[in-house]
């Protein structure tokens, strides 16, 4: 009896832990819905895939996201990588830039900053 029981807990017990594991968000989500918010508004286009590049740690407490986005606007597709820079103690954004690639040719065809 005590061995079944024993099953029993450790069953939920790692099904509890896969769940929370499975819910639990990659720490640079936030800065994802961020840059998809900011694109959207700026491009008027339709977001078809995203892609996370990276986190870099700058000078001076400032970290780096980076994210490149594939847009659709008309029959045009291109794709734009936005980086934000924040206080890594505050999350305070400091600057987010916008490159923009075109599909066709991968060259830079735009360089924009806010």
């Amino acid at each position: 009896m005590r061995a079944i029981w024993m099953t029993m807990v450790l069953a939920v017990f790692m099904f509890s832990t896969a769940a929370v594991q499975a819910s639990a968000e990659p720490a640079y989500a936030k800065w994802g819905r961020l840059a998809m918010k900011e694109t959207a508004q700026r491009y008027h286009a339709d977001i078809i895939d995203y892609k996370h590049v990276g986190r870099n740690v700058e000078d001076g407490g400032l970290m780096t996201e980076t994210f490149r986005l594939q847009l659709r606007k008309g029959a045009r597709e291109f794709e734009v990588t936005v980086r934000i820079w924040f206080e890594q103690q505050s999350e305070r954004v400091v600057r987010i830039h916008f490159s923009e690639d075109d599909r066709a040719s991968g060259l830079p065809a735009a360089m924009v900053l806010i």
